[in-house]
């Protein structure tokens, strides 16, 4: 058999690769937040950060969710299809390789004079066993830029997944918690509720007594009543938000085993968390680093739509033995051979691989845009974050002096009323301010833990510190 032909060789070794070169895409990064410039490093501090809540719920209800959430799990599944077509991506740099046999009885045509006519002309047993190779010359690059774009779609799918699992602990961490807040605002209601059937027995009282008129007693009932509607929708609320975390931790509502969420109604301090520096936000958060992924892959692309215009050559290899008689099928005679290069060029395609190219160039350019899109929302985001962060700790220090206020003014408006100095209606008023104080107040908790959550999610989260299920045993850096 001859030896490769040398042009062949020389051919393999002078390939190129065409197309852009990538490079990592650049964004304006400001030196510090204007809404806190004396930020240090978050870093410590974004560590699974619901622990700082001291609340063992909810670390468990996270650490199911993990487990548990179909989101999570359907996004694995995709970075395991990703990861798989990464490597029939690399399939094309290595030789493909078959065998074949037959064993068939053929007849040919009979209406051709030659070879000359007779009675079984054109009829023969026919029997081939083969071996066929075939390596695909990767001269321009187009299947390394190929491998190169499918590795960045796997990419962006586990940043995808990074993301989702940020999302999702911050979606169980707020909903835990404003089922908490609604179930302290019930507390609270159920509260006022026992002050104004106090007043509502003072009021009934002093008429039966002569001394206060039915008015009074018809603005007591009033209250009683207008406090007692308020209740059933917080109940119902509360329901919806254990509904949800149900669904979050993939449990049926209906099943979902809720007792330990009731334990306790108080709201908890929100823990510190400082925003990192602005350089740090592009390398945390999970959605600029599936931007910057998805920009390699749309450069990877236009190498291959630019190495469809240079010409493909590959080696063919066929061996095969064919014969009419079985005993013969492996004597030398019967050797079939073929060895060589083979080229195609296209020559006209009405246009169709100039405008691959600039398809390929103008989803490059907008997969650019996207990311420095996607880099501005980002910082965005951590600005008005942590503006939140700073206007509700404000907001809950005042409502906290206020709550405390308003108690003092009911037990002096009540007494007031018990000794005849005043009317009332200074009662039912003290009352329904301290309520509305009160519930903001825990509106206004929930808003802070919200708004650290928030800065949490803005800040990229710590996907580095949540353990995720692996998906494809051999990319250790899924996890």
């Amino acid at each position: 058999m001859p030896r490769l032909p040398t042009f062949a060789v020389i051919v393999l070794l002078t390939g190129c690769v065409v197309g852009p070169a990538y490079r990592s895409p650049k964004a304006t990064v400001p030196a510090h937040w204007s809404a806190n410039p004396r930020a240090a490093g978050a870093a410590a501090a974004l560590r699974s950060f619901w622990r700082g809540f001291k609340d063992p719920t909810l670390v468990g209800l996270i650490q199911q969710a993990i487990a548990s959430n179909y989101d999570l799990k359907i996004a694995g599944q995709r970075i395991r299809a990703a990861d798989d077509m990464v490597r029939i991506a690399a399939a094309g740099e290595l030789p493909q390789i078959g065998v074949g046999a037959a064993a068939e009885s053929r007849r040919e045509t009979q209406t051709i004079d030659w070879p000359p006519a007779s009675p079984a002309y054109g009829e023969y047993p026919y029997y081939a066993l083969g071996f066929d190779a075939s390596w695909e010359l990767d001269l321009f690059g187009r299947i390394r830029r190929q491998k190169e774009s499918a590795q960045a779609a796997a990419d962006a799918t586990v940043e995808t997944r990074r993301g989702i699992a940020v999302s999702l602990t911050a979606a169980v961490a707020s909903t835990y918690l404003s089922l908490r807040a609604t179930e302290l605002r019930v507390q609270i209601a159920r509260a006022n509720l026992d002050i104004a059937r106090q007043t509502q027995r003072l009021a009934h009282h002093g008429f039966d007594a002569g001394e206060r008129s039915h008015l009074d007693v018809s603005e007591a009932d009033g209250r009683v009543h207008t406090v007692e509607a308020g209740i059933p929708p917080l109940q119902a609320q509360a329901d919806e938000l254990t509904n949800a975390l149900a669904i979050l931790l993939a449990q049926v509502p209906e099943l979902f085993a809720s007792g330990d969420l009731h334990a306790d109604a108080t709201m908890p301090d929100p823990p510190p968390l400082p925003p990192s520096l602005p350089s740090e936000l592009i390398a945390q958060r999970p959605d600029i680093r599936r931007a910057e992924r998805e920009y390699a892959q749309a450069s990877a692309n236009v190498g291959v739509a630019v190495a469809a215009l240079y010409p493909s050559f590959s080696i063919p290899l066929d061996i095969s033995s064919t014969t009419s008689e079985v005993h013969e099928i492996f004597r030398h005679a019967s050797l079939l051979w073929r060895l060589g290069l083979d080229g195609t060029q296209s020559l006209y395609t009405g246009g169709r691989l100039t405008a691959s190219v600039d398809a390929a160039r103008a989803d490059r350019q907008a997969a650019l845009f996207a990311y420095q899109q996607t880099v501005l929302t980002a910082f965005g985001e951590v600005e008005d974050a942590l503006s939140r962060q700073r206007a509700e700790e404000l907001r809950y220090q005042a409502l906290t002096a206020g709550v405390a206020d308003d108690r003092r003014a009911v037990r002096e408006a009540q007494e007031r009323y018990r000794r005849g100095q005043e009317g009332l209606l200074p009662a039912l008023e003290a009352q329904q301010l301290l309520y509305a104080t009160e519930d903001a107040r825990v509106v206004s908790s929930l808003s802070r833990c919200l708004a650290d959550i928030s800065l949490f999610k803005a800040l990229g989260g710590d996907w580095q510190d949540v353990a995720l299920p692996k998906v494809v045993a051999d990319r250790s850096a899924i996890n």
